[in-house]
Order: structure tokens, then sequence, then C-alpha cells
């Protein structure tokens, strides 16, 4: 199959890494392709570094965000789509690395009613080299599993058919941070599309210590906020689906809340308790009394001991 896979790129200040990315791309053994790379305002010398790339292999592009389009990589990404031309769309992070035959294998998956192909990404310890684990894309009850992390896709993980994205009222939501790629593969779950799952890993994502996915874990109450506002979205879109599940779904919710009330606590912020008080009130509202007992036993035996960081499981 000759048709032409539009990869795009998002980035900012990768000039220290993207080259092994673009590398790693470059070297794939299905050659029809082209690399949309975007660029988020970088201050160092990311431009410089990939304008370089771009003349040595003119399937490799540089774009600049508009400066009308949100700051984010969501934009970048939905920027790039608008320019793509391919018949294939496969989203890649500036960061990554792309095993030689992955597109080859992706591309050859494809029948003619497939819309898109999945295959397995492994996480890497990019300091120490140490393999984290390897994402589970199987589920026989996909969007429960989705939702409450049973299962997770990552937007490396997919070749999409363009022309299945081109029915999608919305691709990448703008207004979200954390938790952009689980919004837009859920949503992409909703509309049902005809998916083909590999066996193998094609991807290798590298997590650094410093991470952006690690604000999470460490309370940062800008990219909470993101979270809880990609999980409430989805919240409200469940209920016309699939109305009978809401207090399963709010209950995870809840249990979402409960562990940032855990890492607050351990990281000695102060502000724990509007953590606490959302998850209470998610818990009593889907009768799940026996959580909001054990959360608030949980709190009362840390804050006696300063111990207990399991009782928040």
């Amino acid at each position: 199959m000759d048709k032409l896979v539009s990869v795009i790129i998002p980035t900012f200040n990768r000039a220290a890494v993207i080259i092994d990315t673009l590398e790693s791309i470059r070297k794939q053994t299905y050659p029809n392709f082209e690399c949309l790379v975007v660029d988020d305002g970088s201050t160092d010398d990311s431009t410089k570094v990939i304008t370089a790339f771009c003349e040595k292999d003119n399937r490799f592009q540089l774009f600049s965000r508009p400066s009308n389009r949100m700051k984010g990589p969501n934009a970048c990404r939905n920027y790039g789509f608008e320019n793509a031309k391919g018949d294939f769309i496969y989203f890649f992070d500036s960061d990554d690395f792309l095993k030689p035959t992955a597109l080859e294998s992706y591309v050859d998956a494809f029948q003619q009613t497939t819309d898109g192909v999945l295959a397995h990404v492994e996480r890497v310890n990019k300091k120490s080299g140490e393999l984290q684990d390897v994402n589970r894309i199987e589920s026989d009850n996909l969007i429960e599993d989705y939702f409450t992390n049973k299962v997770c896709y990552f937007v490396c993980g997919i070749l999409w058919k363009k022309s299945f994205l081109d029915q999608q009222t919305e691709l990448f939501d703008e207004t979200i941070g954390n938790h952009d790629e689980w919004d837009f593969n859920l949503r992409m779950i909703y509309a049902n599309p005809i998916m083909i799952r590999l066996p193998q890993v094609l991807v290798t994502y590298f997590q650094y210590d410093d991470s952006f996915k690690k604000e999470i874990q460490k309370g940062n109450d800008v990219e909470l906020n993101s979270a809880f506002q990609a999980r409430f979205k989805h919240l409200a879109l469940l209920e016309k689906m699939d109305s009978q599940n809401k207090a399963k779904f709010t209950n995870h919710i809840a249990n979402y809340y409960k562990k940032t009330v855990r890492n607050k606590l351990f990281a000695k912020q102060d502000n724990w308790f509007s953590y606490y008080q959302k998850a209470s009130r998610l818990y009593l509202k889907s009768n799940a009394y026996l959580s909001f007992l054990k959360l608030s036993g949980a709190i009362v035996f840390f804050k006696c001991t300063k111990k207990g960081y399991s009782l928040f499981d």
C-alpha cells in the first residue's frame, strides 16, 4: 500500500531531544509519509534545529501555531491536521521514539473498512532506560474500562484513517491541558470506530522525572483542574449515552479526588480539604457510603500518626 501517512508532532522547547524523534520517523521502512512539526512558540533553539532537519528531507515541514490559536499541544495538533494531506493520520509527541517498522506495520494492517489500527506502547524511563510497563489495549467493556483507567490508549499508539477523523465534530479540545489525550481517545471510542489491534509494541514513550504528566501526582492544582474538567465533561456525555451507569462513573471520579487528597496530605499541601469535600459529595451522591467513611477514617489516621498511605487505595 502506497497511501500517504501524515505524522503530526506538536513541540515546545524540545531542541535537546526532538532530533532523535525525527530520526526515528525518517528511518521508517514505510517511506511515503509527510511529517508536520507544529511549534508552540518555543524559546530555545527548537525552530533552528527543526528547520535544519527539514532542509535535509523535504518530507518534514515546520509550522508555527497561529497567534490567534490557544497555546498548547492540542491547538498544534488541530492545526497540523488542518494542513495534513495524508490518507492516514498519526499523532506523535516530540520526545518519543517510533520503531523502524511501525508505520509499515500500521498501514499493512488496514483493511477497506478499518477506521484505525492500534498497537502497544512501551513506557521507558528516559534516564535509566528501565521498562516501566506496556499499555493494555484489549477490553470487552471498552468505554467503562477506558474511563476507569483499566485500559490505556496513547495518541501515538493509533494510526487513524483521515476520513474517519474528518467526520468528527471535534478533535483535540483546546481548553484541556492535562488529560487531553484521554479526552480525545474516549470521544473517538464513542464514535464506535472499526479498529484492528496489533499484538506488538511499535512505540517507545519516554517518561521523564519532571514529566508534565507527573504534575497530577505532585498536586499541581492547574493540572488537576484540567483533569477533573475532562472527567466531568465525559460524565455528562456518558449520562446521555448510558444513564444507568452514572453512579459507577461518578464513583470513579470520587476515587480520583481521594487519590488527590492522599497526594496533597503526604506532600503537606494545605488545600487538601477542598478535594476531600468534593470526594465526599460524590461518594454520597453515588450512594458509596462505605467509601466515604473509609476516606474520612484514612484522613483521621494520617493526621494522628503521619502514616497510612495504603489506606487511601
